[in-house]
């Protein structure tokens, strides 16, 4: 059986400590995952470390964490990935932002794009942010994943895409894709840059339901963001974002099972 594992942020771990449960932790430990008294888990805090861990329940809504050795090596992805990912209806964007995780993205920027604003994306932003937060600490939970990626706040697309697009100033080799139905096999694009411009970073470009529109796709080419196919058929927004991170992380990154020390 899998050990269990809770992230406990703002906290420094360290081998051998007695670390006070916050209350929703504990809450979260005894009445989901039904942890009794002594019972083994893991505890990581969000930055690269994870220690096995021993509950002790020292009253109905108190207890401790008695840590002990480190259980992983910090799961830091291989490429640093930015996922731009148009804000979507509640469902489509919780399942963007978690398989996003699982996949390996370093840094999320959700974009009101003016077909989000159609769909009442910008109602409630707020209140969404700190939701968001929740699925991204929950999917790193059960993923195994030790180290958080980035959440920023909710941008306006000329912003975005100007600073994470790939423009001839920018020193580091970055490449910045665009899921768009009319683009280029991911390969050819990879081919035509040449071996030895192997990129340092990549950004992911997801538009909402409905997709950019004409301007958007229009200020996208003009900061540097190619389009990239990723099939014959019309992805959801969400499977777009799948997709494109999976392509992106098979061809660049560590999903072919290389690590940071191998890319």
């Amino acid at each position: 059986m899998r050990c269990p594992r809770l992230l406990i942020e703002n906290a420094d771990l360290a081998a051998g400590q007695r670390l006070p449960a916050p209350e929703d932790r504990l809450h979260y430990a005894t009445r989901v995952l039904r942890l009794k008294d002594g019972a083994a888990c893991r505890v990581f805090d969000g930055r690269g470390n994870e220690y096995h861990a021993r509950l002790e329940t020292t009253g109905r809504r108190a207890g401790v964490f008695h840590l002990g050795e480190r259980a992983a090596d910090a799961t830091t992805p291989a490429l640093g990935i930015t996922l731009l990912q148009g804000v979507a209806r509640g469902d489509h964007m919780d399942l963007a932002l978690q398989k996003a995780v699982e996949l390996g993205v370093t840094r999320i920027r959700p974009i009101l794009f003016e077909r989000s604003r159609s769909a009442g994306g910008h109602k409630g932003l707020e209140r969404r942010q700190e939701h968001w937060l929740g699925v991204i600490a929950a999917a790193a939970e059960q993923c195994g994943r030790n180290e958080l990626p980035v959440l920023e706040q909710v941008t306006e697309p000329a912003e975005a895409l100007a600073a994470e697009g790939s423009t001839p100033g920018k020193t580091e080799r970055h490449l910045a894709l665009l899921a768009d139905e009319q683009g280029a096999a991911l390969s050819q694009i990879l081919a035509s840059a040449g071996a030895d411009a192997r990129p340092q970073s990549a950004s992911v470009l997801i538009g909402p339901e409905g997709g950019l529109t004409d301007a958007e796709r229009e200020l996208a080419r003009q900061q540097g963001w190619q389009p990239v196919r990723t099939g014959p058929r019309t992805l959801r927004t969400e499977t777009a974002a799948i997709a494109m991170l999976t392509l992106v992380q098979w061809a660049l990154g560590d999903l072919d099972g290389h690590g940071p020390s191998d890319a």
